[in-house]
C-alpha cells in the first residue's frame, strides 16, 4: 500500500519537474524593427554614442499618449539601449533627446495561437497518461477543464483564419463535450463508490 502510494506520488512531482523546466527557458532580447510580433517583445532599441547618461527616449503610443521617459543605459562603448517592453497591438514612437526618432508596429502573431493549442494538446495526453498510470480520476478531470477551456476559447477567438460563426461552433461543442464527460464521469464514479462504503 505505501509502496503504491509513493509511485503515485513519484510520478506526480516527475510531471511538475517536466513542466518546471519550461518556466526556466532564458534568451537573449533583439533589436527592435520597425514591425514586431507580440512573441518578439521584449526587444531594444539602440543609438550610437559615446556618453550614455546623457541620452535619454521617450515612448509614445499612437505618437500622442507619452508611456514612458528614460534614460539610456550603455550597451557597448559607443551604442546605447533601453528595452522596449509594450505587448498591446498598435504603433508606438519613441523620441531620443539627441532628435533622432523612430517607431515600431506591434502585430499579433498567428502562429501563437497554433503553438497554445499543440501545448494544450500535449499537456491534455500527458493528463490522461498519468490518470491512467495512478488511476486518480483527480487528473481525468483536470483534463476535461482543459478541454473545456479549449473549445470556449475557440469559440471566443475562433481558430486562426476560421471566420465562419457555424464552423467555430462545430469546432468548440465536441471539445466541450468530452470536457464534460471527463469531469462528471470520474465524479460519478468517486460519489458512486463512496455510496457503496456507507
Amino acid at each position: 500500500m505505501k509502496k503504491n502510494i509513493f509511485n503515485k506520488f513519484s510520478i506526480i512531482i516527475s510531471f511538475i519537474v517536466f513542466l518546471s523546466l519550461f518556466s526556466f527557458l532564458a534568451y537573449a532580447l533583439d533589436e527592435c524593427k520597425g514591425t514586431m510580433l507580440i512573441n518578439e517583445v521584449p526587444c531594444i532599441v539602440l543609438i550610437s554614442s559615446n556618453d550614455c547618461t546623457t541620452v535619454g527616449i521617450k515612448f509614445y503610443n499612437n505618437g500622442s499618449t507619452l508611456l514612458d521617459d528614460r534614460s539610456m543605459t550603455q550597451y557597448s562603448p559607443f551604442t546605447c539601449n533601453q528595452t522596449f517592453n509594450y505587448t498591446n497591438l498598435g504603433t508606438y514612437t519613441f523620441n531620443y533627446s539627441t532628435g533622432d526618432s523612430g517607431s515600431i508596429v506591434v502585430e499579433e502573431d498567428e502562429n501563437q495561437q497554433y503553438y497554445l493549442y499543440v501545448v494544450t494538446f500535449i499537456i491534455f495526453f500527458i493528463l490522461l497518461w498519468i490518470d491512467y498510470k495512478v488511476e486518480e480520476g483527480i487528473f481525468t478531470m483536470i483534463a476535461g477543464m482543459l478541454a473545456m477551456i479549449i473549445g470556449i476559447n475557440l469559440y471566443v477567438s475562433g481558430f486562426p483564419n476560421l471566420v465562419n460563426d457555424f464552423l467555430r461552433v462545430s469546432i468548440a461543442l465536441p471539445f466541450w463535450g468530452v470536457g464534460a464527460y471527463l469531469i462528471l464521469a470520474p465524479a460519478m464514479k468517486f460519489f458512486e463508490e463512496w455510496k457503496d462504503k456507507e
